[in-house]
């Protein structure tokens, strides 16, 4: 099996991926629940991790596997 882990994506690629593992977490419903009525550790874990996804998708050249390592933490 080839690795294809370093092969570079677009950024079209890289947002859609950010956002579908964002998503496989926190819904948009999810995340508007957690952002009216979570407490504020609720939303601190989520916006870290929102954070972290998107400093994942800045990188100059992101590894797809290392957006799966990623999850929300309290």
């Amino acid at each position: 099996m080839e690795n294809y882990s370093n092969d570079i994506m677009s950024k079209n690629h890289i947002n859609e991926l950010c956002t579908k593992h964002i998503a496989s977490f926190y819904t948009i419903g999810k995340q508007l629940t957690i952002e009216r009525t979570g407490t504020e550790n609720e939303k601190l874990v989520m916006y870290r991790f929102i954070d972290r996804c998107i400093e994942w998708s800045n990188n100059d050249h992101p590894i797809q596997a290392d957006l799966y390592l990623i999850k929300p933490n309290a």
